[in-house]
């Protein structure tokens, strides 16, 4: 090798470093904004489901949080005697963050009545009067996969996706979270592979051009941190079944957008702005680790 060519590759190689360390840079720099934010709501004692959705997603990407005994405290404190928080939504968080052994009775009596708000031969809703729908009932097969042994759920879940899947106009955050339940439990139940992998191809060519998801792609709205976020984490966590190399240039490309639209203070500009910087933090984290290798 000339000594020419092994300076090209020195520089590239640091180059490729120096933009990884940019990245990891921004991504610690929401974390910590984001963990503050939670300081901040507890202090003001703001209503409990802005704070347990981004304490969740924090849990889920492995990251601790120093106020964690706190939102525990605050957790038991406005569970309802029947078991439950506010609606299967909120409920699913609160159980999703709660520790087994410390609050194993707790967290039976919150699954019990979680499983009675299942609608017959459905999916979940926000609560037994309302109608099933598929983000809710996969956000709660995915985070309480230990409540998923009622196939009949899973079934519902995959039924009212391939309708959604044929039908004119298709929601990308409802693809993503088919995906993701998908993914927790085609191991344990038959599942459609081929349906799982059209929705891959599918999700991949919902992408914007600027690498961010809309509702779906021509949508009038702009981007949104929700649905660019779950889309992130659900691509990101299919290539291990999929290995389709599209996805990991497809977040490449999420990643350099998310860095375009991050604020000074580290969030992004979103209504309820903890949130939508929380859907992203997670897809982000999710992204990373694949395309690090």
């Amino acid at each position: 090798m000339t000594q020419s060519k092994s300076r090209n590759i020195e520089f590239l190689a640091g180059s490729v470093h120096h933009v990884m360390d940019a990245d990891s840079k921004a991504l610690d720099k929401l974390h910590s904004a984001l963990v503050q934010t939670i300081t901040d709501f507890l202090d003001r004692r703001l209503p409990l489901r802005r704070i347990i959705l981004v304490a969740s997603l924090l849990k889920h990407c492995h990251k601790e949080l120093p106020d964690a005994k706190r939102i525990s405290r605050r957790l038991l404190s406005e569970q309802h005697k029947d078991g439950g928080w506010i609606d299967c939504e909120d409920t699913t968080w609160a159980l999703y963050y709660l520790d087994d052994k410390i609050n194993g009775k707790r967290k039976v009596a919150g699954m019990r009545w979680l499983e009675n708000e299942r609608n017959p031969r459905k999916g979940w809703g926000f609560c037994k009067r309302d109608h099933s729908c598929i983000p809710i009932t996969a956000q709660i097969l995915y985070f309480l996969p230990e409540i998923g042994f009622n196939s009949e759920a899973i079934r519902w879940l995959e039924k009212e996706w391939t309708k959604d899947s044929e039908s004119p106009i298709k929601l990308n955050y409802k693809a993503a979270w088919y995906m993701l339940t998908y993914m927790e439990f085609f191991k344990k139940t038959s599942l459609s592979e081929d349906l799982f992998r059209r929705t891959t191809t599918y999700l991949l060519a919902e992408q914007r051009r600027d690498g961010s998801w809309g509702p779906w792609k021509k949508h009038p709205a702009p981007s949104d941190c929700f649905s660019t976020g779950i889309c992130m984490a659900a691509l990101a966590q299919s290539y291990c079944i999929t290995k389709n190399r599209d996805i990991r240039s497809a977040l490449l490309r999420s990643i350099q957008w998310i860095k375009g639209n991050q604020l000074k203070n580290g969030l992004f500009p979103t209504h309820y702005i903890e949130e939508g910087s929380a859907w992203l933090f997670w897809g982000w984290s999710k992204a990373t680790s694949l395309c690090d290798i």
